[in-house]
């Protein structure tokens, strides 16, 4: 009798260590989450696709990675349907030269984007790249 106490007393507080764990990685968790949202910076703008006269908003999530680093995602609507095309980028989110590469959502088109920000201002080019060549589809502005 007394064995079989002692091994639900075992049991018991192997499950509390575990509950214990798993509370400590889950907050840890939080608090990765917590530091990205922080340390993310947010721009605002418009886009132009040349290609078919269209244009809209658009606003740019950066997320430090590295030293003039960032994963970015783009989120705009085109054609009355919600995108969120994501990538990397390197350069100043403040002044000077910024550029990357985003995929759109089914990773089946690539993207790039140059320009550079002046006075605040982020002007720039986006492209499609294609299996033959890159072409220029617009302009882009970012605050």
């Amino acid at each position: 009798m007394m064995d079989a106490l002692g091994d639900h007393e075992e049991g018991s507080m192997r499950n509390r260590a575990f509950a214990a764990l798993a509370v400590v990685l889950c907050l840890a968790g939080a608090m990765v989450a917590v530091q990205a949202d922080e340390g993310s910076t947010t721009r605002s703008g418009s886009f132009v696709w040349e290609h078919g006269n269209n244009s809209g908003d658009l606003e740019a999530v950066f997320i430090p990675t590295g030293e003039a680093s960032w994963d970015v995602s783009f989120h705009f609507t085109f054609r009355n349907k919600p995108h969120t095309y994501s990538g990397s980028a390197t350069g100043s989110l403040t002044s000077g030269a910024l550029g990357g590469t985003v995929l759109n959502e089914n990773k089946t088109r690539t993207f790039t984007f140059e320009g550079a920000f002046e006075d605040g201002v982020f002007n720039g080019n986006h492209s499609e790249v294609g299996p033959e060549r890159t072409m220029s589809t617009g302009t882009l502005t970012l605050r």
